[in-house]
């Protein structure tokens, strides 16, 4: 049974230390990250501690976050779904969101950290609509493999932008997809990167919080390995954020002892 209940008082100094980690077999993890989460407009930053422990079976994982008063304020269910795969089977933060800004934040960082120790190659979720946007931040792509829905998103969400100058390009590429009337898996993945590109050009123009941009009802999503790379200056860029001391490198990983 995966055990790392290391929640204790000593463990809860303020000062920054390097990330450590422990192999419990079968997987590694990472020793308690105390981590600062600078949110815009808010102070005093907020202080959290983010653990991992163990769910009712070898397979399962809970990131935990936790606040300066122990209390738990976040959790994130991992289920170790094969050697390659890490599924996420829910997020939960707790509702006050004054106190719980940036915890969803560092849970997903505490799971790319994860992935990346153990090689793994994706993390899958299925997002509820009001999450889509959030799960976008950290590059997970949707991974609809129904063409039917697909089409739908692409129809009712993307095409009725089409007298926004915002969405002119990812506009032209949904036109352009509905034309080639395919069916093969290739068109199935330019579908989902098409659906990728609306959803981050909506996040560039900071307009996923009006109700005109909103997704229903939702639908599964992936982040690769590949991905993180691809964006690895992004990742550094939040790990920087929340004083996580830990950076990726062209190696999938690099944790850095202060």
């Amino acid at each position: 049974m995966l055990s790392n209940n290391i929640n204790n008082f000593y463990n809860r100094q303020v000062p920054f230390w390097g990330i450590k980690f422990k192999t419990l077999e079968p997987i590694k993890l990472f020793d308690e990250i105390h981590c600062e989460a600078k949110i815009k407009n808010q102070s005093p930053q907020k202080d959290y501690f983010v653990r991992i422990e163990n769910g009712y079976t070898p397979q399962e994982l809970s990131i935990i976050v936790d606040d300066l008063d122990f209390d738990e304020i976040g959790t994130s269910t991992l289920w170790i779904k094969d050697e390659n795969t890490l599924y996420n089977r829910n997020i939960d933060v707790r509702s006050n969101k004054k106190k719980s800004l940036g915890a969803g934040s560092v849970m997903k960082l505490g799971e790319i950290i994860t992935m990346l120790e153990n090689n793994i190659d994706r993390i899958e979720l299925h997002s509820l609509g009001q999450a889509v946007y959030f799960h976008s931040k950290f590059k997970f792509k949707p991974a609809i493999t129904d063409f039917n829905e697909l089409t739908d998103y692409i129809n009712y969400d993307i095409l009725n932008k089409s007298n926004n100058p915002k969405f002119k390009h990812v506009c032209e590429l949904a036109e352009k997809w509905l034309n080639k009337k395919s069916l093969s898996h290739k068109h199935l993945e330019e579908g989902n990167n098409i659906l990728y590109e609306y959803l981050q050009t909506v996040i560039e123009n900071k307009l996923n919080r009006d109700e005109e941009f909103e997704i229903y009802p939702g639908f599964d999503m992936v982040l690769t390995r590949q991905d993180i790379l691809k964006n690895k200056e992004y990742f550094n860029a939040l790990f920087r954020k929340f004083d996580i001391d830990y950076q990726i490198s062209d190696s999938f990983c690099s944790a850095k002892t202060s």
